[in-house]
């Protein structure tokens, strides 16, 4: 049996936490959030217990996943987790929008509410823009504690959770340097990098940037060590016959050539489904036909990371 067609372990080494998979790379714009939402859409639909953390003070995500809207007074963000607040009460549902709000046929000048769809499986950690607030807290005085708040987390984590996607700010700030802390062998950094020759760049920044945090976390202590690494790179936004792009196609080229051999290299297509999630508030899954690009492509994604399809013809 290949490798890509075992089980995901997600309790590496027997741990209590479930397993950890961020989208990071020092580039803004990128397709980061795209890559979450659909690979964890993707995973839910498969039958694995999957929740998402929205970690970027933009709430891309949150907003793509109906987390902003409509919520209950006090509901608990990624940014209360963070000072202690519990992880379930910081929970919601992952849904989707399947009618938007729309005037009231009976009364023109009332408004009926936008109605939604849930996904079994998924849930999601809503962002917060107090993120930012994040780096300066944990450089005052007394809080140098706040770098070792997710560690806490993952270690006293009794549920079961089959795996956590992180989506991290286009930085290695503080924030995400806590985050990335308790990362181990198993777990993974996943760039997503859209095909172009600046983001090339920022992916070599990105290796570079792990590297020096890599070393510096674990100079600090020899028993609770990180390692985030890298073993999968999304190649996002590759061109197709109706749509060719001759910048994208030398970008994938050069790739290929200077990291096929080490990384695990996984093209997605351009789709203008993707372009739509956040307008839509779906993922593509709810609007675009089941054989679209993304849908294949993290489909196959998914596959290579080892999280197969535990619902087989359903």
């Amino acid at each position: 049996m290949s490798k890509t067609t075992l089980a995901r372990n997600t309790r590496p080494g027997g741990r209590s936490w479930p397993l950890l998979i961020a989208a990071l790379i020092i580039s803004g714009g990128s397709a980061k959030t795209s890559t979450i939402i659909m690979l964890a859409v993707t995973l839910a639909l498969r039958g694995w217990k999957v929740r998402v953390f929205d970690f970027d003070h933009q709430r891309s995500a949150s907003h793509i996943a109906c987390a902003m809207d409509e919520l209950p007074a006090g509901q608990g963000t990624v940014y209360d987790l963070m000072h202690g607040a519990d992880l379930e009460e910081c929970s919601v549902p992952y849904r989707y929008v399947v009618k938007a709000a729309r005037p009231d046929p009976n009364d023109p000048e009332q408004m009926l509410p936008a109605e939604y769809e849930e996904i079994d499986n998924l849930q999601i950690v809503p962002g917060s823009r107090a993120v930012k607030n994040f780096d300066t807290e944990n450089t005052q005085a007394g809080n140098e504690m706040l770098i070792n708040w997710f560690r806490e987390l993952c270690e006293e984590y009794e549920g079961d959770d089959d795996v956590w996607l992180l989506d991290l700010p286009a930085s290695l700030s503080k924030l995400a340097v806590s985050v990335l802390a308790p990362f181990q062998e198993d777990d993974e950094v996943i760039p997503p990098v859209l095909v172009t020759s600046k983001e090339e760049t920022d992916l070599k920044a990105t290796f570079e940037e792990l590297a020096e945090m890599r070393q510096a976390q674990n100079g600090r202590s020899r028993r609770k060590r990180t390692g985030p690494s890298i073993r999968h790179i999304v190649m996002c936004g590759t061109p197709t016959p109706g749509r060719p792009d001759s910048e994208g196609d030398l970008t994938v080229e050069s790739m290929t050539a200077k990291l096929g051999n080490d990384f695990q290299l996984h093209k997605v297509r351009w789709s203008s489904h993707i372009r739509q999630q956040h307008r839509r508030q779906a993922p593509v899954h709810s609007f675009g036909p089941r054989n679209a690009a993304p849908i294949e492509d993290y489909n196959k994604l998914a596959t290579a990371l080892g999280f197969v399809d535990r619902n087989p013809g359903a």
